[in-house]
């Protein structure tokens, strides 16, 4: 009895160790990056604000120089790369502040299909999405919008040109899951466990806070997102998990 007592004993101190451990990385993880964040706000606004001169200054340039000036082609491109890091600097302040979340009743169906429209306008490959009556969750609806864009727009952009994606919601018990599988080369192994990590990206021109911001949003309304390459066919799968909201 007293072998068994210090048995028992041993692993539940071994399992409380694994969590105490495991609460303690994720709240240094949190907390190294709300330091990242408050940095990152405050060098954007600093970005912002000096490249705002140099992009008007520039515009102002261009507009008196005449159609034919050799300097018209420097001036075009100075412009172009004010406007890509302007986009950049506005992603580094959407991921660093402190959300306000507006969570309401939001059918996922007629916002998925928004989504579609513009994040795969002039693709041409093919979608299909489940129609089903009842797909109701607990979310910031403009935010899910964007975590749905976001989405689809990196499945086409993986897919190229072409290709195949299929989008699936079912609710379950508590929750609603939606699914976006796509057609394209899938993810390579070793960039699986980086996904969601802030700046880091397998695109040339990608900034690596797209899926952070995805995931910082989606636990802000309690609920899960992963991305993983599909079982039986190339390809990567999107999956979201939200509350389910009742019916009424």
């Amino acid at each position: 009895a007293v072998l068994l007592l210090l048995w028992t004993t041993g692993i539940l101190f071994e399992r409380m160790l694994t969590w105490t451990l495991r609460l303690g990385a994720e709240l240094n993880r949190k907390k190294q990056l709300a330091v990242v964040g408050q940095m990152t706000a405050v060098l954007a606004h600093e970005i912002r604000n000096a490249l705002g001169s140099v992009k008007g200054y520039a515009q102002w340039v261009n507009e008196k120089t005449d159609a034919g000036d050799p300097k018209k082609v420097a001036l075009t491109s100075i412009i172009d790369g004010t406007e890509r890091i302007e986009d950049l600097v506005h992603q580094l302040l959407q991921f660093s502040r402190d959300e306000r979340y507006h969570i309401g009743r939001v059918d996922v169906i007629p916002l998925l299909k928004e989504a579609v429209a513009s994040a795969a306008a002039g693709w041409n490959g093919v979608h299909h999405m489940d129609e089903i009556p009842h797909a109701v969750v607990y979310a910031d609806a403009e935010k899910l919008r964007r975590v749905f864009v976001n989405g689809i727009k990196n499945a086409v952009e993986a897919m190229g040109g072409s290709g195949r994606l299929d989008i699936s919601i079912r609710p379950a018990g508590k929750h609603v899951t939606i699914k976006m599988k796509d057609t394209g080369p899938g993810i390579p192994e070793t960039q699986l466990p980086l996904l969601f990590t802030p700046f880091h990206t397998t695109k040339t021109d990608g900034t690596g806070l797209g899926l952070a911001y995805c995931e910082k949003v989606i636990e802000g309304m309690n609920g899960k997102i992963s991305l993983r390459n599909r079982d039986r066919e190339q390809g990567a799968v999107l999956i979201i998990r939200l509350p389910k909201a009742g019916e009424t």
